[in-house]
């Protein structure tokens, strides 16, 4: 099993270095580097299709968890496409790499954002590779719980997705805050129904043996959204933008979990 599971990793490896580097070529041309965000979804849902097709595990269960994260990587890839690179404008993020990278920054991000993030992805898809190396036939309980959470996280983020751009389509809204549906009782509601949809992919994984080490993955994605990469940096864009608008927001609106606002 051993073996097998690296050699599944380094195949999984080779095919994202491809994928990404495909990618940093788009958006060279382009030169709009926020495509590396459409890439992670497709990058994750890849590596979990290389399972599928290479794993020894029951056909039905490896399936079941290739569609999982099939639905989930091309949902998020297409929203981010429509949303960001369609829109012509580089994620204020990038645009701060572009001034740091200075006369390299082709070459940085290509290694430092698009093939970090692939190879990151490689890591963050630890979920996937136990149960493609399950041969039982038994559906475990887990698994079932696991799916019942995956759908409950892909309809909230949807709607969270859904109800901020038509928030932001309305010419009278600009600059204001969106406070409504699902915003009402989170500041990143999104963010937080990701998070649900990595829970159940860690689920999934403890049904199978060494699923545990699939773990790991909610984990070090409840860090990156809620103290590096995702409401960190998204709020400090928001306080420039809207000013004490968005703190008053912030004062009354639950960070990352969904709750009730503070009158």
């Amino acid at each position: 099993m051993y073996e097998k599971a690296l050699s599944l990793m380094f195949t999984a490896w080779v095919v994202v270095f491809f994928l990404m580097s495909f990618l940093w070529l788009i958006g060279k041309v382009i030169r709009n580097y926020a495509i590396v965000d459409v890439g992670w979804g497709l990058c994750i849902s890849t590596i979990a299709i290389i399972y599928f097709l290479l794993g020894d595990a029951y056909s039905v269960r490896k399936a079941i968890f290739a569609i999982m994260a099939t639905v989930w990587g091309w949902r998020l890839s297409y929203f981010i496409f429509t949303t960001r690179v369609l829109s012509g404008h580089e994620d204020p993020r990038y645009s701060a790499f572009r001034q740091e990278y200075g006369d390299q920054v082709d070459r940085k991000f290509f290694t430092n954002v698009f093939q970090f993030q692939g190879i990151l992805g490689i890591f963050l898809s630890l979920p996937f590779l136990f149960p493609a190396l399950n041969p039982s036939i038994v559906t475990e309980p887990l698994e079932i719980i696991g799916l019942f959470i995956f759908t409950i996280g892909v309809i909230g983020e949807s709607i969270s997705d859904f109800q901020l751009a038509e928030f932001k389509s309305e010419p009278a809204n600009q600059g204001k805050v969106c406070d409504i549906g699902l915003w009402r009782y989170s500041r990143h509601p999104n963010y937080f129904f990701e998070w649900v949809i990595w829970i159940s992919f860690g689920l999934v994984s403890l049904a199978s043996p060494w699923g545990w080490i699939g773990l790991i993955s909610p984990l070090v994605m409840y860090i990156l959204l809620t103290k590096i990469t995702g409401v960190p940096l998204n709020e400090i864009g928001q306080l420039r933008s809207k000013g004490k608008l968005y703190e008053e927001y912030r004062a009354k609106t639950s960070s990352f979990f969904p709750w009730f606002p503070k009158k």
